[in-house]
């Protein structure tokens, strides 16, 4: 009894110190060691960062694999997806950013300024023009003010905006690049990645696990251009600025003439990544069964689910295999591929 009375002690008297050294700073102490330790984190990534943003997304759309979806859905209510930026900064307070919009943003670096600030959150800001500000409109809804969270399991800087009240609404993640070659070839990958899923022009979603198939879609849902018709052209770079795919499976035998009568699918934005492709917030089929994170595998893209337990949150985690290598292996794989070429 003593013992345990002495243990009760000496636990209190820990919380007393810690609470004493989180208060042993000002309130403006505070602040301007949070916006040191973040601008130091910052401009000491050796090589640089990879900035995944997805500016807008929305978790419940399409991912209801039972839901059934009209013509009108389809063409009307697609999601957006993400853009992936390289960069580098320096403590005089510039940036350096590439950006995987097209071929010269790629290569072309564009110089603007940043600031790091504190008020309920410690504060990101770019404050004058850069590539990211071309997503800050009504339409993607971007921000150029990045409100830091702190960081995920794998060391990252997770962000968040004052856009939105809801959880998941975006994704904001700073990924240090691990090479001196990282800022040219990663950002070739990537832009690479993305521009040959963008290609594709019937790409189609399988989810199997062993011989079982739990999706597996079957309709042409990219346009087919033709040179002649402007508002089919229109709609195509506008799919290839949004980034958002739809993957759709007819329950009933093709109708001749207009859309099938029963239609479920599932979709969700993707950026490309220097492995394959993210996407977000996931293709979900179910609670478990959510697939971010594909890698590119010749001609195809592939998330092999593996489990892992994180020991900080005492959860399990499932991930794609080649992100978690030592996972356990679960057998459930999702698949993309372009059915044009069979």
């Amino acid at each position: 009894m003593k013992i345990g009375f002495q243990l009760l002690i000496l636990i209190a008297v820990c919380f007393s110190c810690k609470d004493e050294n989180i208060f042993d700073l000002s309130p403006s102490e505070r602040s301007a060691k949070h916006i040191s330790e973040l601008r130091k984190e910052l401009v000491e990534a050796p090589y640089g960062w990879c900035v995944i943003y997805f500016p807008k997304t929305d978790s419940l759309l399409f991912t209801n694999v039972n839901e059934q979806i009209t013509q009108s859905e389809y063409r009307n209510k697609y999601g957006y997806g993400g853009h992936c930026f390289l960069m580098k900064f320096v403590d005089n307070g510039m940036v350096e950013i590439i950006a995987d919009y097209d071929e010269r943003s790629r290569t072309d670096s564009r110089i603007s300024e940043f600031e790091v600030s504190q008020n309920t959150f410690t504060q990101l800001s770019f404050t004058t023009y850069n590539y990211l500000h071309s997503l800050v409109n009504n339409q993607f809804a971007a921000s150029s003010d990045f409100l830091y969270t702190g960081k995920d399991v794998d060391g990252n800087l997770v962000f968040r905006t004052a856009s939105y009240i809801e959880p998941a609404r975006e994704y904001i993640v700073f990924t240090k690049l691990k090479s001196e070659n990282s800022w040219v070839e990663d950002m070739y990958k990537a832009y690479e990645n993305n521009r040959f899923f963008q290609k594709m022009k019937n790409p189609q979603l399988i989810i199997r696990k062993a011989d079982r198939i739990y999706f597996c879609s079957d309709m042409q849902t990219r346009v087919i251009v033709d040179d002649r018709d402007e508002s089919s052209k229109k709609r195509k770079e506008q799919e290839a600025y949004q980034r958002y795919h739809l993957f759709l499976f007819a329950k009933d035998p093709y109708a001749p003439h207009g859309w099938p009568k029963e239609v479920v699918g599932l979709g969700t934005g993707y950026v490309g990544t220097s492995e394959g492709l993210t996407f977000r917030p996931g293709i979900q089929y179910s609670k478990n069964y959510v697939f971010y994170d594909f890698q590119r595998e010749g001609n195809r893209f592939v998330c092999e689910l593996v489990k892992v337990f994180d020991p900080y949150s005492r959860t399990e985690r499932w991930l794609s295999k080649h992100l978690a290598p030592g996972g356990e292996t679960t057998g459930v794989i999702a698949e993309i591929w372009d059915k044009s070429e069979h």
